[in-house]
């Protein structure tokens, strides 16, 4: 009898055994795969919340975000442009990353309540600057540019007969409902000032 007990005790702990030794290996099994740590951290570049000037191009009806036909109010509130109302129905607004570049936006009849009529930007006519120092044209026409920069790119460029400002030089590219008028000093080849508007010549100074 005893050795039967101890044969029986021994099948037993056999299985038991196997048993534990099975339940180890499907929850070896169940484990979920996993991917070893390498050490890197993956990061997300930061936003860029301010444009650069080169993203502030000129076209034939807007100079960067603000453009002929939008409203005043919402000029006054564009995203990411620094801008403060000058006077009555013209904002001054900031040019990134071009200090010395002043640029304005008019609007209809100095009426807040009304849209942009004109949007310009200049710098002081005695102040020799390179082109690509402010907003530029798809064509690479920018505040600094000669006129015979701006003729070359731009065959269909007239000079105006009569400026309304004396002293004054400026060349019309037609557009749509508009044009783009670049201007410079009378007998001069810099141009200082560059304005999109639906008028006839742009306004002599920005609340005039």
């Amino acid at each position: 009898m005893l050795a039967g007990s101890r044969i029986r005790r021994g099948v037993l702990c056999a299985a038991a055994a196997s048993a534990v030794v099975l339940a180890l290996t499907a929850c070896t099994r169940a484990a979920p795969e996993t991917t070893p740590h390498t050490g890197e951290t993956q990061t997300t570049a930061p936003s860029q919340e301010t444009p650069a000037n080169g993203d502030w191009a000129i076209g034939e009806s807007a100079i960067g975000p603000f453009e002929i036909g939008m409203r005043y109010a919402d000029a006054l509130t564009t995203p990411d442009a620094e801008v403060t109302e000058l006077c009555e129905g013209v904002a001054q607004i900031d040019v990134p990353g071009s200090p010395d570049v002043t640029m304005w936006a008019k609007a209809s009849e100095f009426d807040p309540a009304s849209t942009l009529s004109e949007i310009s930007i200049s710098v002081s006519p005695d102040t020799t600057r390179a082109a690509e120092d402010g907003p530029m044209t798809e064509k690479g026409i920018g505040l600094g540019a000669t006129v015979d920069e701006l003729t070359s790119a731009y065959a269909d460029a007239r000079e105006l007969d009569d400026t309304g400002v004396p002293g004054r030089s400026m060349y019309y590219v037609q557009a749509d409902g508009g044009g783009i008028i670049f201007t410079t000093g009378e007998g001069a080849d810099t141009i200082w000032q560059i304005s999109v508007t639906t008028g006839e010549v742009p306004s002599y100074e920005p609340c005039a």
